[in-house]
């Protein structure tokens, strides 16, 4: 936004220099008291049921896309629109697998283009990485802290649901820490797998997945996240071993 000149050109009379100030100034003043009204409208924080109705409308074009980046695209509105969410309720959640500490799970909504999942990590628990094949995942921190890592599979590995015992590359791509507010997001091209380490206070948040053309099935990695191949490169050698962790 600009305004315009405060002071008047030379050619302008003394005068009326003055009136022309004095509107300009009120002119300001004006739209300076209204910025707060704006600030707010622009702020509004939507509810958790308001969220589940609008974003399938402002996203739901978006989510056909096929490529890398109109999946980003899709992906990063999303985000937007999830960092705006005040607060979500929690609901029914049941422990994953045999994980010590705990790590649980629940379907919070079910809908199109996307489906909600609440987790919650009990103090110190780690989900183990684990990839999302043709599919996309917006993460949001509610509660706690946790160290989210993302990973992309090297050229040349087998397919995740091969059974194939064949080492293969695995390569860093992110490391973030999960604080309330946070957002973390993959797409079916990028950062497809990812794992949780939550801190001494636990954690708790949403994955917002949406599929494009993926089943649901998916498989952890099996490797040692503290012994890097090239700790420059950031890469791993892992094992696919299907959807139960070690």
């Amino acid at each position: 936004m600009t305004f315009p000149p405060l002071l008047p050109a030379l050619s302008v009379t003394p005068l009326a220099a003055i009136e022309v100030e004095r509107r300009h100034l009120l002119a300001a003043s004006a739209l300076v008291l209204a910025w707060p009204r704006a600030l707010r409208r622009c702020a509004d924080v939507p509810s958790w049921e308001q969220f589940l109705v609008e974003a399938p409308k402002r996203v739901g074009e978006l989510a056909q896309g096929k490529s890398a980046a109109e999946q980003d695209a899709y992906l990063y509105t999303l985000a937007s629109l999830a960092a705006q969410i005040e607060s979500v309720p929690g609901g029914k959640l049941s422990a994953f697998a045999r994980l010590d500490p705990k790590v649980l799970f629940g379907m919070l909504h079910r809908g199109t283009p996307f489906f909600v999942v609440e987790w919650r990590l009990e103090p110190n628990a780690v989900l183990p990485a684990h990839c999302h094949p043709g599919a996309s995942v917006c993460t949001l921190a509610l509660e706690g802290a946790a160290e989210i890592r993302h990973y992309e599979v090297e050229p040349g590995a087998p397919a995740y649901d091969s059974k194939s015992e064949d080492a293969f590359t695995l390569r860093e791509t992110r490391r973030q820490r999960l604080r309330p507010g946070a957002l973390s997001t993959l797409s079916a091209t990028r950062d497809n797998v990812h794992g949780f380490r939550a801190g001494a206070e636990g954690a708790r948040g949403i994955d917002i997945t949406t599929m494009h053309g993926g089943d649901g099935s998916f498989s952890f990695v099996d490797f040692d996240p503290e012994t890097p191949l090239d700790p420059k490169l950031g890469s791993y050698e892992a094992l696919w071993i299907g959807q139960e962790p070690r």
